[in-house]
C-alpha cells in the first residue's frame, strides 16, 4: 500500500474498467497479505500485542465491573466525571490501545450515539416491522462509516445515504441466502436490482427528492418469479432512493453506483457458497477465500463512497483491506448458523475438511495486526493525544477498530472450544484482555449498541 498515489482518485469511465480495476486491488490488499502470513498467533514483537495472565485477567475484570457499579451509581453526583475519566482510562488500558483525553473519548461516543439513535429512528420510521435483531446488524454498518467520517476528517453527520445503505443489508441479505427462494428468482432479482444499481430507473429525475415513505408495490414491474417479495423489494428499491438523494447520478460520481453494483455481484456470487446434497456441490477453500475477500471488500469500498462520492486509490486499498477482515470476523462469529445451513467460508469448510480452527484463527488475528491499519492519508492531521503522545484523530481511531477487531475474533472464538486443540485454545485465551469464561458472555457489539444508544457516555 505504500506506493499507492494517495491523490489518485479510482475513477473510471466504464463499469467493466471499474470492476478490473477493483478487483485487482482487492487480491493486492486482502488475499496476497492472507496467504503471506503465519498460521500461527503473533508474538510480542508486535508492540500491541499482549499476553495475559490468568491473575492479570481476574484483576482487570474486577475492575472493570466496580467502576460500572460506580459510574452507574453516581451518575447524578459530583463525582460522575472523575469516575467516567478512570472508566475512559480503563477503556484505553483494556483495549491497548494509544492514551487520549477524557473530552475526546467522550465527544467520540457521543457522536457515535446521535448516529446510532436517529439511523434507529429513521429506520423505524420508514419500516415500522423491522425487527431490533434486523437494525441491530445494519447498525454495525453504521459504526463503520461513523469511524472511517472520522479517519478522513470529515464532519459526522447521519445522511439519507447512510440510511439507505444499512438497511439494504437486512433486505437484500435475506432475500439472496433465502434457501426457500427459487434459483429462477435470485437470478431474476440478481439482473434487475443490477440494472436498478448501475443505470438507475427509467424515469429518474435528478430534481425529485425521495420523501421517505414506503413506494407502492403496484408500481413495481416485477416477473412471475419475484411477485412473492414484491413487499421486499421495493423497500430495496426505496433504499437506492434515499442514496439518490445525496448522490445525484449522471456526473462526477458514477463511483457511488459502481461501488454498490460491485457489492451487489459479490453477494450475488457468495450464493456459491452454499453446498448442496441434492448433487453434492461443495465449493473450494480457493473459491471461498476469493468470494470472501471481494464481498468483504465491496461492502466497506461501498460505504466509503457513499460518505465522500469519490475515493483515492490509497483510500481503496485500505478500505479492501478492512472489508475482507470484518468478513472474516463475522463468518467466525457465524458459524454455528452457517454449518447448520451448509453455507462454507473459511471457517466452516476448514472443519468439512477435518480439521481445527486454529490456523484460520491464527492467522486472522495476524491480519487484523498488520501495517495497513497504520496507513495515514494526506489530511490525518488533527491531534488528540493526552500530551503522552502524538496520536493523531484518525491513527487514533484506526488503532482502536484494530483492537477492537482482536477482541471480536477472541469473543467470538471463546464460544468455540470445541472446535480448537487444547493447547492453542489456552494460547489464544492469553491474547483476552478478560478470562474467555467471562468474555464470552459479554456480547461486546450489542453491549455497546445499548449503551451507545442509551447515551451513557454523555
Amino acid at each position: 500500500m505504500d506506493n499507492l498515489d494517495t491523490d489518485t482518485y479510482f475513477e473510471f469511465k466504464t463499469y467493466e474498467e471499474f470492476r478490473k480495476e477493483r478487483l485487482k486491488l482487492n487480491y493486492d490488499c486482502t488475499l496476497k497479505l492472507w496467504y503471506s502470513l503465519p498460521d500461527t498467533l503473533p508474538t510480542n514483537d508486535n508492540n500491541r500485542v499482549r499476553r495475559q495472565t490468568r491473575k492479570q485477567q481476574r484483576a482487570r475484570f474486577r475492575k472493570i465491573r466496580h467502576y460500572l457499579v460506580y459510574a452507574i451509581l453516581f451518575k447524578k453526583t459530583s463525582l460522575k466525571k472523575k469516575i467516567k475519566s478512570t472508566v475512559f482510562r480503563l477503556w484505553n488500558e483494556t483495549l491497548n490501545i494509544p492514551p487520549s483525553n477524557d473530552e475526546f473519548i467522550r465527544d467520540l461516543h457521543q457522536l457515535m450515539g446521535r448516529v446510532t439513535v436517529e439511523f434507529c429512528n429513521r429506520g423505524r420510521q420508514y419500516d415500522p416491522t423491522i425487527s431490533y435483531e434486523e437494525l441491530f446488524k445494519a447498525g454495525r454498518s453504521v459504526w463503520f462509516m461513523s469511524a472511517f467520517h472520522l479517519e478522513c476528517n470529515l464532519p459526522l453527520s447521519f445522511t439519507d445515504s447512510m440510511l439507505g445503505y444499512n438497511m439494504l443489508y437486512p433486505y437484500t441479505d435475506d432475500l439472496v441466502d433465502c434457501n426457500d427462494i427459487s434459483r429462477e428468482a435470485k437470478a431474476d432479482f440478481a439482473k434487475i436490482f443490477h440494472e436498478r444499481l448501475l443505470v438507475g430507473e427509467p424515469t429518474y429525475d435528478s430534481q425529485v427528492h425521495f420523501d421517505g415513505k414506503q413506494s407502492n408495490v403496484t408500481e413495481l414491474n416485477l416477473p412471475s418469479s419475484l411477485q412473492a417479495q414484491a413487499n421486499r423489494i421495493v423497500k430495496i428499491f426505496d433504499m437506492v432512493k434515499f442514496i439518490e438523494n445525496d448522490w445525484r447520478r449522471g456526473g462526477e460520481y458514477e463511483g457511488v453506483y459502481m461501488s454498490l453494483t460491485t457489492i451487489h455481484e459479490a453477494q450475488m456470487k457468495s450464493t456459491l457458497q452454499h453446498a448442496r446434497t441434492e448433487d453434492d456441490y461443495a465449493p473450494t477453500m480457493v473459491q471461498i477465500e476469493q468470494i470472501s475477500a471481494e464481498k468483504g471488500g465491496a461492502s466497506v469500498i461501498a460505504a466509503g463512497f457513499l460518505l465522500q462520492g469519490r475515493l483515492t486509490r490509497a483510500q481503496m486499498a485500505y478500505l479492501e483491506y478492512i472489508g475482507f477482515g470484518l468478513q472474516l470476523i463475522d463468518d467466525l462469529q457465524d458459524l454455528k448458523g452457517d454449518m447448520k445451513n451448509n453455507h462454507r467460508t473459511v471457517f466452516t469448510q476448514t472443519l468439512a475438511e477435518g480439521r481445527t480452527l486454529d490456523a484460520p484463527t491464527a492467522r486472522l488475528i495476524q491480519y487484523c495486526y498488520c501495517a495497513p491499519a497504520y496507513e495515514k492519508f494526506s489530511d490525518d492531521q488533527r491531534t488528540v493525544s493526552d500530551g503522552e503522545t502524538d496520536v493523531t484523530l484518525a491513527q487514533y481511531v484506526r488503532v482502536l477498530m484494530m483492537m477492537l477487531s482482536v477482541l471480536l475474533v477472541l469473543e467470538a472464538a471463546s464460544r468455540l472450544q470445541k472446535y480448537y486443540s487444547r493447547k492453542f485454545y489456552r494460547e489464544l485465551s492469553s491474547l483476552s484482555p478478560l478470562r474467555f469464561h467471562h468474555l464470552k458472555l459479554i456480547h461486546i457489539e450489542k453491549r455497546l449498541w445499548s449503551l451507545v444508544q442509551k447515551h451513557w457516555f454523555n
